[in-house]
């Protein structure tokens, strides 16, 4: 009779701690896979910031500025799974948004922000928002953005 009930003790044992074992486990993947969106969006921000200024440098047109990165966006996107997805670009006058038209929870997955303030001097400013949702964590979506600063050199 010992037997049984020492057995049916250590089935409950390891379920508790098989249990929170799996949900460490699954936090540590969930939090690797965020930090690695985010580091994703940080590179896709810095890439077509750098294309930008160097578009900016030569001189050329808002409309080939703005050409240029829509291209880096289109390359720098595949690291957030997004390799195949068709983009708009929006606005006018120095001020453009390109944005996936692959939606998340009714939202564009990856929007980037493009404010042309003056091209003769280069000064072009680059913001990336990524729409993140996670498996286990962040099952709601949760927004990644990223600014890069650069200070505009001229050659």
């Amino acid at each position: 009779m010992t037997t049984k009930k020492h057995s049916a003790q250590n089935i409950i044992e390891f379920v508790f701690v098989f249990l929170v074992t799996m949900s460490v486990f699954f936090s540590i993947i969930e939090l690797g896979l965020y930090w690695r969106a985010k580091y994703c969006v940080a590179n896709l921000a810095n890439e077509v910031i750098a294309n930008i200024q160097i578009t900016a440098q030569n001189r050329q047109s808002e409309q080939e500025i703005i050409n240029n990165a829509l291209t880096a966006v289109k390359k720098s996107s595949g690291l957030l799974n997004l390799s195949n997805t068709e983009y708009s670009v929006l606005g006018s006058n120095g001020s453009y948004t390109i944005k996936s038209n692959f939606l998340k929870q009714g939202q564009s997955a990856l929007v980037v922000f493009v404010d042309i303030h003056d091209i003769k001097n280069s000064d072009v400013r680059v913001g990336a928002a990524y729409r993140y949702n996670g498996i286990f964590l962040f099952k709601d979506g949760k927004t990644i953005s990223s600014v890069p600063m650069y200070s505009v050199q001229k050659f």
